[in-house]
């Protein structure tokens, strides 16, 4: 009777982590994302300025702009579409410059706004640094 009573004890307690789980996985993945639209840019600064930084001490550029609303602007070196219709603007230098990526959904919300950032214009986005690579790379953004 009792081991009875301890394999149902045992099985509600599987079937309650499980539902747990299952429902912190699914709100990990369907959580909605930051809006920097909105967001008031922390820092506003040029390209050249945000690449001299991270050139001149990289570990403090990373901690001060790790995760913030920064808004960069400069010249727009390359223009690449990624298989998910992302854009990807690359500022001052292809290689060792900015990398502004526009999500696909924000194309298309800001297209006519988009339209007007060809190669070798000046380009100004606000996003969220993630840090540097080989460039700097900033995501989630959107023209400014």
């Amino acid at each position: 009777m009792t081991s009875k009573k301890t394999v149902r004890i045992i099985l509600w307690i599987f079937l309650i982590g499980l539902i747990a789980a299952f429902a912190s996985i699914y709100y990990v993945f369907n959580m909605p994302r930051r809006n920097l639209s909105k967001e008031k840019a922390v820092y506003t600064l040029d390209a050249k300025q945000l690449i001299a930084e991270f050139k001149k001490d990289e570990t403090s550029a990373t901690a001060k702009y790790l995760d913030k609303a920064i808004e960069v602007s400069g010249e727009i070196k390359s223009i690449r579409t990624l298989d998910n219709h992302s854009l990807v603007f690359s500022l001052e230098d292809e290689m060792e410059g900015v990398s502004c990526t526009v999500d696909s959904a924000d194309v298309v919300r800001n297209s006519t706004e988009l339209k007007q950032f060809i190669k070798g214009t000046i380009g100004s986005f606000k996003g969220r640094c993630t840090g540097m690579l080989m460039d700097i790379q900033v995501i989630n953004c959107v023209p400014e």
